[in-house]
């Protein structure tokens, strides 16, 4: 097997080439450049030199990228342009590879995606776009491929599997009584071909139903009757912000540049164990630094990912979501206040002594431990009847007051002292003014907002497309605005070299100048 052969500076017979398509500062030809700078050994390897010729690989993988940068990712529409719009003819050098050929090869070879993901983002750090030193992370929700209406609570999937199995034994009668000798509309072959094909539906049905089971046991109690699997895409779970079912997506993003360093995409509904997971992601794709600093919103809080921080000493900042509930004060806050504040007792309001292992309320009582567990110890006051503030302290059902801590509660106070310092607060800043923007670019200005393919290994690959598209605009964009920037320095230098020291000529040729670099900043030239 060869290669069709894919050559953009031939020229045709009519005397031009498909390289006249294409403007040196279109971004098109920035594609092209980044893919000839990737290592494309493995992809290439996976071509067989027996066969009929195939299409290069590199410009396959050129035409999807650039498509996923415009916000298409449909492969009949990408057929579609390689015919008519000029920017794909480009690309694919003429050749129109049709959608069926298109698709297979994104979903043949979306498991190397990830190898030129982090590729793409090295030669970001090496352009000296950015530093990577600080990274933010944060999450959103992207739907599934397929149907809500497919998604079934348990209830309903045991109606269903029944009624399947009445239809099989209703066909299984039917073909008893022809062979029998009965008459029947349908055939013995036809009714007994129906018979396997509900069978078929009914194993299908009942794997599910095995499936959700097993989900189930990992939900909380309450929400397990109401949870749901999808028939179609059983990886996608139903999520409320989606109203269907769908995909936690992950990115790790630099600060400084917005572009994405890591991603993944998974089915939990939730943030809260993701910091972990991303930020070992992060090391593993970019160049080790010790000064690497990491931020996450409040949604990725939990005592295991404060101790994993502390554990492998990461220099990481997680908003906490109930700051109210750490005791963090070095006093405890005074009665006279909440009486005249009229408001609930908080934890906050307790005072914990870590050496002698008690809380102090602002009553002056104070609260030993009752009883210890593997995951948390028991407080109990002793003086509440007579104390004043009891109508804000303890619930209607409780005469003592109960506080419970965690052991590795120390972690989370430590990490609010963390974000009370104003290097915090600008690092916090920073976060939502990179991570976010990036989200909404990828739902909003490319309109990723629901994944094509189906099945959590294909969307992985996809979401690095998609990761991929939103890194070559920002590299088109910094690159091209760091050269022109350079280009106009150089270009007013080498004039002003040559400029008479005239007075008059002088204040002729800077209105000149500026006007000229004004022109050339509105138009927006990048010089690629």
């Amino acid at each position: 097997m060869g290669f069709i052969k894919a050559d953009r500076s031939q020229l045709n017979l009519l005397g031009y080439s498909i390289s006249d398509f294409a403007s040196s500062d279109q971004k098109i030809r920035f594609i092209v450049d980044i893919v000839s700078r990737l290592d494309l050994s493995s992809l290439f390897a996976r071509y067989s030199d027996q066969g009929g010729d195939s299409y290069a690989p590199d410009m396959m993988l050129t035409l999807w990228f650039y498509a996923y940068s415009q916000g298409e990712s449909s492969s009949r529409k990408l057929e579609e342009f390689c015919v008519y719009d000029t920017r794909y003819i480009y690309l694919s050098c003429n050749l129109r590879p049709d959608h069926t050929t298109l698709s297979r090869f994104r979903k043949a070879h979306l498991d190397l995606i990830s190898e030129y993901f982090v590729q793409i983002v090295l030669i970001a750090e090496q352009e000296g776009i950015t530093d990577l030193t600080h990274i933010a992370i944060d999450g959103t929700k992207i739907k599934a491929a397929s149907s809500p209406k497919q998604s079934y609570k348990e209830d309903a999937l045991d109606r269903k599997i029944n009624s399947i199995r009445r239809e099989i034994a209703a066909y299984m009668q039917r073909c008893a009584f022809v062979e029998g000798g009965a008459s029947d509309d349908l055939a013995i072959e036809t009714l007994k071909e129906e018979k396997q094909h509900l069978e078929s539906i009914e194993q299908n049905l009942v794997k599910r139903n095995n499936q959700l089971k097993e989900r189930q046991k990992t939900v909380k109690t309450e929400y397990r009757k109401n949870h749901r699997i999808n028939l179609v895409e059983p990886d996608a779970r139903s999520m409320k912000q989606l109203d269907g079912p769908g995909y936690n997506a992950q990115l790790a993003v630099d600060s400084r540049s917005n572009i994405i360093v890591a991603n993944e995409a998974n089915d939990q509904p939730h943030d809260r164990y993701q910091f972990s997971n991303m930020h070992q992601k992060a090391e593993e794709n970019l160049p080790s630094d010790s000064k690497r600093a990491y931020t996450a919103d409040a949604g990725y809080h939990s005592l295991d990912q404060l101790e994993y921080i502390e554990d492998n000493k990461v220099d990481g900042l997680i908003a906490d979501q109930k700051p109210h509930h750490r005791s963090t004060n070095t006093e405890a806050t005074n009665i006279q206040t909440i009486q005249k504040e009229k408001r609930k007792v908080e934890r906050k309001d307790f005072l914990y002594h870590e050496k002698e292992d008690y809380y102090q309320c602002p009553a002056g009582d104070k609260l030993y431990p009752k009883s210890r567990r593997k995951n948390y110890t028991t407080y109990r006051a002793r003086a509440c009847a007579e104390c004043p503030i009891s109508i804000y302290c303890l619930s209607k059902k409780s005469k003592r007051k109960l506080l419970y801590r965690d052991p590795r509660e120390k972690l989370a106070e430590k990490m609010l002292n963390k974000l009370e310092t104003d290097q915090a607060k600008q690092r916090m800043k920073m976060r939502a003014t990179s991570v976010e923007p990036v989200f909404g670019n990828i739902k909003q200005n490319l309109g990723f907002r629901r994944f094509n393919l189906r099945d959590l290994n294909q969307v992985k690959g996809e979401f690095n497309l998609m990761c991929i598209a939103h890194n070559l605009n920002t590299m088109f964009k910094l690159i091209g605005n760091r050269r022109l920037a350079a280009f106009i320095y150089a270009f007013q230098s080498k004039i002003n070299q040559h400029i008479a020291i005239s007075k008059t000529k002088s204040a002729i040729y800077s209105i000149f100048w500026r006007q000229m670099i004004n022109l050339l900043l509105r138009r927006k030239f990048a010089f690629v």
